[in-house]
Formats: C-alpha cells, sequence, structure tokens
C-alpha cells in the first residue's frame, strides 16, 4: 500500500475521532448534510447545481461560525451554555433532565417536575433528549439539528419551485431564506421551527405528488405518507396535523379550481351564500364567537403579560381587564380582524423603532414589505405557470398568516412566527419579481415555465 494516502488516512480518521472527542453531532452533521446536498442538487444542469451548492455551502458555513463564535464569546465560568433565545436555554435544561431521567441519573425533585410539566410539551423536547442520550450533553451541537432540518426543508421546496415555477423564482426564494437574518437566526437555534417546517416541506412535497402522481398506487402512497407526516406534526405543535391537512387540501381545491375559470367564478359567487347559510345555525355562531375570544386572549396575554416591545389590535377597553372580553361584540370583532392583518403586514412600523435592535431590524422589515408586494403579482403569474405548486405554497401562507394574525402580540414573537410563512411565499415573490423584471425590459421573462405546465389539470383519473 502506498503510504502517503495511508498516512492521509490516518491523519483524516484522527482528525474525526478529535472531532467526534469535542463534539459527535458535529461529525453526524457532516455525514448527513453532504447526500443532502447531493440530493437537492440532483439532476440539475451545471451552472446550476454549481450556484446552488454555492449558496447552500456559504450559508452552512456562516451557520457553524456563529454556532462556534456563541461558544467562544460565552462566559462558561457564570453560565453552562450560551444562548441566542430566552427560550433555547428552557428547552436545553428540560431536554436534559429528560435524558437524566431515562438513563436513570439522580434529578432533583423541582427539575422532575418542571421536566414533565404541560407546559411547552413538544415531541421536538423528546428528540432532544433523544440525541443526547447517545451523544451525550451537547448544549452547542444541538443546534446543528436546526440547521441540518432547515437547509433540507429549503432544498426540498426549492426543488418543488424549480420544477413548477422557474429556474429564477426558485433561485430566488432560496437565496433569501438561506440569508435573511431573522430565518438565519432561528435556523441555528434548538427552536421547533426547523423541525416544523420540514415536516410541513415534505407535507408539500408529498401533496404535489398526490396531485401529478399517475397511478391510484403512487397516489395513495402519497396520501398516506401526507397523512402520517400530519400525525407527526400534530406532535411537534398544537394544532399541526389541523394546519399540515388543511394546507395540502385548501391547496389543492385551489388549485383545481384555479385550473378551471368557471368553476372558480361559480365558487366565488357562491361562497357568501353558502357562509350566510352555514352562519345561520345558533352552534355554528357560538363556536365561532369563542374561537374569536379565544384568539383574542392569545393576544391579549402576548401583548399584555409578554416582556418586550408590544402592539395593540383590540379596542382600549379590553386591555386593563381580560375578562371583558366575554363582552365583545360585532364592531369590535371587526376592528380587530382588520388590525390583525395590517399588523401582521406592517408591524413594526418603521418610524416607531425606538432600541438598536428594533433600529437594526429597519433593513429585513424593508425587505418584508418588498416581499410582500411582489407576492401579490406573484400568485397571478404563477398560477399561469403551476396551478399545483401555486395553490400549495398560497393555501400554507395564508393558513400561517391567519393563526400569527390574531393571536400575537409581541413584535419580536410575530417577527419570528412571521418568518414561518416566508417558506411558501419567496416563490411566489420570485415569480413577481422575474414578471416585474420582463416588463420593465420590456422583453419575454428570463425565465419561463413551458406553455405545457402553466395551468395543468389535476391528474384525478388512476390512468
Amino acid at each position: 500500500m502506498n503510504r502517503v494516502p495511508f498516512s492521509r488516512v490516518a491523519v483524516l480518521a484522527i482528525a474525526v475521532a478529535f472531532v467526534y472527542m469535542l463534539s459527535p453531532l458535529t461529525v453526524w452533521f457532516a455525514l448527513a448534510v453532504v447526500p443532502a446536498v447531493f440530493y437537492g442538487t440532483r439532476g440539475l444542469d451545471r451552472d446550476d447545481r454549481r450556484r446552488v451548492i454555492t449558496l447552500v455551502t456559504a450559508a452552512i458555513v456562516l451557520r457553524l461560525l456563529v454556532i462556534a463564535g456563541l461558544f467562544l464569546f460565552t462566559d462558561h465560568q457564570s453560565t453552562a451554555f450560551g444562548s441566542f433565545f430566552g427560550d433555547e436555554d428552557y428547552l436545553i435544561r428540560r431536554s436534559l433532565w429528560l435524558r437524566n431521567v431515562a438513563l436513570g441519573r439522580p434529578v432533583h425533585a423541582i427539575d422532575l417536575e418542571y421536566a414533565f410539566e404541560p407546559y411547552a410539551r413538544t415531541s421536538h423536547l423528546y428528540l432532544l433528549a433523544v440525541v443526547q442520550a447517545l451523544v451525550g450533553p451537547s448544549p452547542y451541537g444541538l443546534r446543528l439539528l436546526g440547521v441540518l432540518f432547515y437547509v433540507i426543508a429549503a432544498l426540498l421546496l426549492y426543488r418543488v419551485a424549480r420544477t413548477g415555477l422557474g429556474r429564477f423564482p426558485a433561485l430566488f426564494g432560496l437565496t433569501v431564506l438561506l440569508f435573511l437574518p431573522s430565518l438565519f437566526a432561528w435556523s441555528v437555534s434548538v427552536l421547533k421551527d426547523p423541525l416544523f417546517v420540514l415536516i410541513n416541506a415534505l407535507g408539500l412535497v408529498a401533496a404535489v405528488g398526490a396531485a401529478n402522481a399517475t397511478s391510484w398506487r403512487a397516489r395513495v402512497a402519497a396520501v398516506a405518507a401526507m397523512l402520517a407526516l400530519a400525525a407527526i406534526l400534530q406532535t411537534v405543535r398544537l394544532a399541526g396535523a389541523v394546519f399540515a391537512l388543511l394546507g395540502a387540501g385548501g391547496g389543492l381545491a385551489i388549485a383545481f379550481a384555479a385550473a378551471r375559470p368557471k368553476l372558480l367564478l361559480a365558487a366565488a359567487v357562491a361562497a357568501p351564500l353558502l357562509l350566510a347559510l352555514v352562519f345561520r345555525s345558533p352552534e355554528v355562531q357560538l363556536r365561532t364567537y369563542a374561537a374569536i375570544q379565544s384568539t383574542a386572549r392569545q393576544h391579549w396575554g402576548a401583548a399584555v403579560v409578554s416582556r418586550g416591545h408590544s402592539y395593540h389590535l383590540l379596542d382600549a377597553r379590553f386591555y386593563p381587564d381580560v375578562n371583558e372580553l366575554s363582552d365583545l361584540r360585532l364592531g369590535e370583532t371587526l376592528r380587530y380582524a382588520v388590525r390583525s392583518a395590517a399588523a401582521f403586514l406592517a408591524v413594526p412600523l418603521p418610524w416607531n423603532a425606538r432600541s438598536r435592535s428594533a433600529v437594526a431590524y429597519l433593513p429585513e422589515q424593508v425587505v418584508w414589505y418588498v416581499l410582500v408586494v411582489l407576492s401579490v403579482p406573484g400568485v397571478v403569474f404563477s398560477f399561469r405557470r403551476n396551478a399545483v405548486v401555486t395553490g400549495l405554497l398560497l393555501a400554507h401562507a395564508l393558513l400561517l398568516s391567519a393563526a400569527v394574525a390574531f393571536t400575537d402580540g409581541n413584535v419580536g414573537t410575530l417577527v419570528r412566527h412571521r418568518g414561518l410563512t416566508l417558506p411558501y411565499l419567496v416563490w411566489l415573490s420570485g415569480v413577481g419579481a422575474c414578471e416585474l423584471l420582463a416588463a420593465l425590459s420590456h422583453e419575454s421573462p428570463p425565465d419561463v415555465v413551458p406553455r405545457a405546465l402553466r395551468v395543468p389539470r389535476l391528474k384525478w383519473s388512476s390512468s
């Protein structure tokens, strides 16, 4: 055997063993992320493959540097580990308590109580505990799970967007997802957001597969995958299954109607009549009123109880006493709904920035405004490119927007939760940017999907 290759292999093995000793999850992350990037770029032409690999590699390296910086600049004399968000410290400690319980290690009675408390119960917490049971306590290594989940989700959505909407919108969306500061921040966290985005991305891919399946076996398999992913998502976040199934079902229904203009017009005319008929039932009225009150109470808690900068959606009389919400009237409800939609799009207002963090966020807020504006024409042109993909992206974005708009009341929390809509919105904004460039240059769009793919009819038959 040649000594040079053997020496290189030996040095590499020693280096890997040393890194594994310091951080086992770093080695496992490398072993997982390389195949993920390879799969995400498989089948692309050489130029696109090079661009995507460059973008993803740069994004991963930057995230690794941030995690390393957190470790280096944390004063471990005064704290066990560093964190970016307050919830991270709680999740890491709680997962360590669960790990110790599973391994039979002694746990303080108070820690044992907190480990199993109902608050913030999620399967993501148990995933963190299982990983640390396998590789040991890893308060910094756990962040690599978030990076891995987020990168895989971005690549999955990129491939869906590239096939359905075109190269330019797909590259535009991938760049935004990988480098927008707020998304960057929670993609290196131990929060459940990266896992939530990944499972939803897999569900969206399964929904596209169900719509475009060419055999009943493939369609059944895709639907089964959607149901399984919805069940998993329910364990990650409350009402996750409802969101996943409504996003898939609503998206496919939108696509089916959009591919049939006459049906879409009939649905637009019939919808108000059907709603009026449904709301004639006293039981439906009571359930709707209870749901509105529930969201209003969540907003009240976020605006009054939570720390940080808050914003108000309700009339002023409700904030001194939450029990006043039991007397929420029709006019007040309508104002609450309008303010919720407006705040979701506009908060934080640039001229209200006071703190350094608020001023630092202003450039991203401008980017958010631009993305929202571009998404409006983007939706229209996206339906011409691929109705199935557009319907699914639009349904997921609208559902998440509604869930966030009516319940948040804290600016920081709004920014974080609003970011969950961007994995679906950015591709539509990319189409809007593509069409805008074409209009300004008086030329055909630089990236047009073949005409046969613009308004596809869903393949409901098994043949």
